[in-house]
């Protein structure tokens, strides 16, 4: 195990400890400043070389064999092996292979179901490795961003197909599921969006997309989505990057849609707000540029959650005060 892993293994295990006392019942009033102590004590270590994917050793063939082949249902065939290729590349940074090619790739299996239970099993479990999700996720903004999001990307899918058609995920998977996010949530510091030549990085977006999808689950519990949602919560309070390219309303989404589940949930996302919001109200001017983008992302947070059209009433009046306080 790589240094960094081991640091890895730290934050998931405080998270762990964290997490029974949730499901215990012990720690609901205080879970965010639980929650905060650990974000705030995280590993930062220097760049090292990202070791990327040889995207000459056939991968664009396959994936645009596989690609035509899937829309046949009938004659369509893949292997584990090729399925292993997929996921190995999906830290490319070239967007035709990860972004159009293999996220296309796997959409539109599982929208034909083509993929066996076993190869669903095999795709999923290969995501949730670390070696995967946390790959360089300590250091700067890097290129193990690619592949750690569209990892992000793939389990929502593969959560939706589960919950819709394919039922493959077992108890223990998706226990697996909740830690290996929260841990994921926990450590991810890259917010960019659309970068350069290379594409989406999106991890932001991806997260959201997980995260209502684990909201929709009716296995996972009330401990564990009220815990999902108190971490979102105080990570995007403490993320020093712009979020500026659609994460908000994709995040404000997620918000709405836990929040029409159940009155824990508002109550639990009030009681955070409002302590987020006097934080803020205490907290000197900023003078420094990962202060206001913290500011900023919080303000385009409360306008796209006004836009959303069902929102518990008290949430609603809350949003809508603070942004007549805003104006």
């Amino acid at each position: 195990m790589t240094d960094e892993l081991k640091e890895v293994n730290e934050v998931r295990e405080h998270l762990i400890d964290l997490r029974q006392q949730v499901q215990a019942g012990s720690v609901l009033q205080s879970l965010g400043n639980r929650l905060g102590q650990i974000l705030d004590q995280l590993p930062v270590n220097e760049a090292t070389l990202v070791n990327l994917p040889d995207d000459q050793d056939g991968i664009k063939a396959l994936i645009e064999t596989l690609n035509q082949s899937v829309r046949k249902p009938d004659q369509f065939s893949v292997s584990d092996e090729q399925l292993l290729a997929l996921v190995n590349h999906l830290g490319s940074p070239d967007r035709d292979i990860r972004d159009q090619g293999i996220y296309y790739f796997f959409n539109d299996a599982l929208q034909r179901h083509v993929l066996s239970e076993s190869q669903l099993k095999l795709v999923f479990n290969a995501l949730l490795q670390d070696r995967i999700l946390f790959s360089h996720i300590t250091e700067p903004t890097n290129d193990g961003i690619f592949g750690r999001s569209f990892a992000i990307l793939i389990l929502s899918i593969l959560l939706y197909a589960d919950r819709v058609d394919e039922q493959f995920l077992t108890p223990a998977m998706i226990d697996r599921l909740v830690i290996q996010t929260m841990t994921y949530l926990a450590l991810e510091n890259d917010a960019r969006g659309f970068v350069g030549t290379q594409g989406w990085a999106h991890a932001y977006t991806h997260i959201g997309n997980l995260l209502d999808e684990l909201a929709e689950s009716p296995i996972l519990s009330r401990a564990d989505k009220v815990l999902l949602m108190v971490e979102l919560i105080q990570k995007y309070a403490r993320l020093k990057m712009p979020l500026i390219f659609g994460e908000d309303r994709r995040l404000a989404m997620y918000f709405n849609t836990i929040l029409n589940k159940n009155e824990l949930y508002v109550q639990t996302f009030l009681h955070e707000w409002r302590f987020w919001r006097a934080q803020i109200g205490m907290a000197s001017a900023p003078t420094e540029e990962k202060q206001w983008h913290g500011l900023f992302n919080r303000s385009r947070l409360v306008l796209a959650m006004a836009v959303q059209d069902d929102l518990p009433e008290a949430v609603a009046e809350m949003i809508t005060a603070e942004i007549n306080f805003l104006t």
